[in-house]
């Protein structure tokens, strides 16, 4: 019976949330809310079919996955190219945005451990809802965009701190510095065992389950990496740290690997399945009788944090001279609160530190969220016309690159270039790109894309668009002798770089050679295609990872690029 009923159970979870989640998503509203809505509908405080102590367990391992995922993404060189607004502005801005938030709350009551919690959690932005409305409007490798994802890598870097402060908060201030030295050691101690094991045994334990492209060894990869986001999580949970600290810690550990992005890829279904059914405990708690006599409150609140918020992170990227249309974009762009929030907050919550209504918070948290892509259409829109510009001068575009570190420059953005564009989108890879077409330059970047007006063959243009820090140039011109001209002066200035070039076919080949050129794409319907995993390549994406994006550009027919015969 107990079988049984646990199966009911799994069962009436996963039912309310494919259809709710499904809703929302066709809704064009985020799939976090959903789960929300859906923990609401069947949990304690709604029909009651189900407890959030039921799906407790579930949630922690989401969270183990989600804090996995997050060391992932941490690779050292990723970090070094962003380190000025990783470590500048997003360390700024966590650090203010905590001091102003925690402030306020003290001020209200709250005591200052429970303060200094709020204002680290509400200090944190939504990492899945900003990258999702990136993504959708395409603004990756815009100024704003990369300002937004180098302040969400230090936000996921605070949030391992927080996850260990808060245990110790819970704690008698009077004894405070002890149990914050004992955890500092056991976290030292922990760290140092997890490195070591993982330096030495890591990669050629990899290498051995990789050694053969069967089934049977890709299955047995996924275990794996199972196995060590879980087995990690254990090790600090068992010397009195939080599950999080260890999961982060593998993470980082693989990101170093060449495995990388086969591992991300393998969690990926996990981490989304199991985080969201702690989002739908989360909504299980929330009461809807305390939600409705509480409204006012919750608005000014929402409403507050949004204000003060975007305020601190507009006068930030003013103060690192962006301008003031990109700097009102990144503000309303990271004004919510951050899933890590409802982590945090339940955390403290279990330890008794907070003396406010925790589902008041998660209110707060949970509405900031939903208005999020509202808000971000109206901050591009903004953006757009307080920017808005004729021909950029060559000192304005260096400026608006200036950030920018082992990106790739499209030179000519027709349907190939822009097929090479997407193909860099789609896996995050920093890119600007040069035209002469100016309406084509203004439409483009209407849409979102970094494109520039100018001549590519211009030397002092290949300066502004900052060739001496670019990883690969894509020439996509058809003219042969532009071509030609555009790779021996670049080649002549930059003998490092990749140079890669559309060619019609592969008679002239000698010659192109001869200019310059390092790989030459004969011309087809795959050109652009081609050139992108080109580039990927060149910048250290695996050839695992270049076949599977190239299968899927082919199954969504090259994203429905007109297929004639005149490129």
């Amino acid at each position: 019976m107990e079988e049984e009923s646990f199966l009911s159970v799994v069962l009436l979870i996963l039912s309310a949330a494919v259809l709710i989640v499904a809703t929302f998503k066709k809704m064009k509203l985020s799939p976090v809310l959903g789960y929300f809505v859906a923990g609401g509908i069947i949990g304690e405080n709604g029909f009651g079919f189900v407890t959030s102590t039921q799906t407790e367990l579930l949630g922690e391992v989401g969270v183990i996955f989600l804090l996995f995922a997050i060391g992932l993404e941490l690779t050292f060189e990723r970090l070094k190219s962003m380190r000025r607004y990783v470590f500048g502005f997003g360390s700024l801005q966590v650090f203010i945005t905590t001091l102003a938030i925690g402030f306020i709350a003290y001020l209200m009551g709250e005591s200052l451990a429970s303060a200094t919690i709020i204002g680290g959690g509400l200090a944190l932005s939504s990492t899945a809802i900003v990258l999702q409305v990136i993504a959708e409007k395409r603004e990756q490798s815009t100024q704003a965009g990369r300002l937004s994802l180098a302040t969400l890598l230090m936000q996921d870097f605070a949030v391992v701190p927080l996850l260990v402060l808060v245990p110790i908060l819970s704690s008698d201030q009077v004894g405070f510095v002890k149990p914050l030295g004992e955890a500092f050691i056991k976290a030292v101690v922990a760290l140092v065992i997890i490195f070591l094991a993982g330096r030495l045994f890591l990669r050629p334990f990899f290498h051995m389950i990789s050694s053969s492209n069967t089934a049977e060894s890709n299955e047995i990869f996924i275990a794996t990496t199972i196995l060590i986001a879980l087995g990690t999580a254990y090790i600090t949970s068992y010397m009195g740290l939080s599950l999080a600290l260890g999961a982060f810690a593998a993470g980082l550990l693989v990101a170093e690997t060449e495995f990388q992005l086969q591992a991300e890829e393998s969690i990926a279904p996990f981490k989304g399945l199991f985080l969201g059914l702690f989002f739908m405990s989360v909504g299980m708690t929330l009461d809807l009788q305390m939600i409705i006599n509480q409204l006012s409150q919750v608005a000014i609140l929402s409403i507050g944090l949004l204000l003060l918020k975007g305020l601190i992170i507009f006068v930030l990227a003013l103060i690192f001279k962006f301008s003031i249309g990109n700097s009102l974009h990144v503000g309303l762009l990271l004004a919510q609160g951050s899933e890590f929030a409802f982590i945090l907050f339940r955390l403290a919550d279990q330890n008794n530190i907070f003396e406010i209504d925790t589902s008041i918070l998660l209110l707060v948290v949970t509405i900031t969220m939903a208005f999020t892509p509202l808000i971000a259409v109206f901050g591009s829109w903004a953006a757009k016309k307080l920017d808005k510009k004729g021909k950029l001068k060559h000192d304005d575009i260096y400026k608006e690159i200036s950030d920018l570190n082992k990106h790739v420059i499209i030179l000519g953005f027709g349907r190939v270039g822009q097929m090479v564009a997407r193909l860099l989108e789609a896996e995050n890879v920093n890119f600007i790109t040069v035209d002469i077409n100016s309406e084509l330059v203004s439409s483009e970047r209407y849409n979102g894309y970094p494109i520039y007006l100018g001549d590519a063959s211009n030397v002092e243009m290949m300066t502004a668009i900052g060739m001496d820090r670019a990883s690969s140039v894509i020439i996509t011109m058809s003219n042969e002798i532009t071509l030609k001209k555009i790779s021996r002066t670049v080649s002549a200035l930059y003998p490092k770089l990749t140079i890669i070039v559309r060619a019609k076919d592969l008679s002239k080949a000698p010659e192109l050679y001869a200019s310059g050129a390092k790989i030459i794409v004969p011309e087809t319907y795959e050109t652009g295609l081609q050139l992108g995993g080109a580039v990927l390549k060149s910048v250290g994406i695996s050839e695992f990872e270049v076949s599977r994006i190239k299968n899927l550009f082919r199954a969504g027919n090259y994203v429905k690029i007109p297929m004639d015969e005149d490129l």
